[in-house]
């Protein structure tokens, strides 16, 4: 379509305009801006990859790809088609249809190592870890401290127990970046934790709580390092915080109450025992109950706890180990005999 001299100057001032609404993000009158600029010239690559950012900013990932897709139809190399279709696709939760796009791009933009932490992320997702690896290890090569490659990388290493490479990545994120504090030092607290450097995690843990006190990420990392020192009335301490926000967390009341059974505070014990059981049926809270009616010497109780749990689950091992124990404790060898013989068929 042949364009006056006019109007490719008010193509271009459209696209100035909308570019500049865009960056200030007021996106809808960007929109209306580049809108009226294609109606002057439907296929100008600007003002499509504008409204392709556009689009996507909104939300409108679909829109968004139809339009940088009308941009790569005539020029398969254009960057900021190849980028924004990556990202319209990231934006659809579709990553396999991502990745093509942005190595496209990174064939062309060889630097740019913001593109790399999406492709990283991409595989990432996919389980490709050793591709993700890749792509990460790229972006530090340009970037060596961006915070999302060594957020990303570090996860990565995270999940595989990789823990010394896993703090490298967050601890050097730590030193020069504050924006995931609070996560980064629960992620590195969690680490140290899991190497049973139980003082080391918990100076993390409280770094964090300093900054949300209510992290309930750090309240049960603390609760567990005390429980990893045999400090059992320290761990019932904080773990009673996260109770006071997550009155439903079944797990944690069992937890508490099996803390507390070790304690010999079996009024508080059963409290927590049946909490647990009013959120629903938890095997280990009715052994736990018959655990506390075997210290109080009830053992006919003890025993009902104990069935009421086999019935539910006629071979649990742990079931039948804690009625064992309680028919010897109640002098019935015998009926602790066939338990034993039961559980070794």
């Amino acid at each position: 379509m042949n364009m006056s001299g006019m109007s490719k100057r008010a193509v271009i001032e459209l696209s100035k305009k909308g570019s500049r609404l865009f960056r200030s993000g007021q996106l809808l009158k960007a929109e209306k801006a580049y809108l009226e600029a294609k109606e002057i010239d439907p296929e100008n690559p600007y003002v499509l990859s504008g409204l392709g950012d556009v689009y996507r900013k909104l939300n409108r990932f679909e829109e968004s790809g139809a339009h940088y897709g009308a941009v790569l139809e005539k020029d398969p190399t254009n960057i900021f088609a190849l980028r924004g279709m990556g990202d319209a696709y990231r934006g659809m939760k579709m990553p396999e249809q991502a990745i093509p796009y942005w190595l496209k791009y990174l064939d062309i933009n060889t630097k740019d190592s913001h593109v790399m932490v999406r492709i990283a992320d991409a595989y990432h997702k996919l389980d490709e870890i050793d591709n993700a690896i890749d792509y990460y290890e790229q972006s530090l090569a340009i970037k060596p401290y961006d915070p999302f490659a060594l957020l990303g990388l570090g996860n990565v290493y995270y999940a595989q127990h990789n823990d010394e490479k896993a703090l490298l990545c967050f601890e050097k994120l730590l030193a020069k970046n504050t924006s995931h504090n609070v996560v980064l030092m629960t992620m590195i607290g969690n680490i140290y934790r899991r190497r049973k450097e139980f003082d080391r995690a918990m100076d993390h843990y409280e770094n964090a709580l300093k900054l949300d006190p209510k992290n309930n990420f750090a309240l049960f990392g603390m609760g567990d390092c005390f429980r990893g020192q045999l400090k059992m009335d320290k761990a019932v301490y904080w773990w009673e915080k996260i109770l006071d926000q997550e009155p439903e967390n079944q797990a944690l009341w069992t937890r508490v109450g099996d803390a507390l059974v070790s304690l010999g505070r079996l009024d508080d014990a059963e409290i927590h025992y049946n909490a647990s059981l009013r959120v629903g049926y938890d095997l280990y809270a009715v052994l736990g109950m018959a655990r506390v009616s075997q210290k109080r010497g009830d053992f006919d109780k003890a025993c009902q706890y104990c069935e009421q749990a086999l019935e539910e689950d006629g071979e649990n091992v742990r079931a039948l180990e804690e009625l064992a124990n309680i028919c010897d404790q109640a002098g019935m060898t015998e009926k602790a005999q066939k338990l034993r013989e039961r559980m070794a068929k």
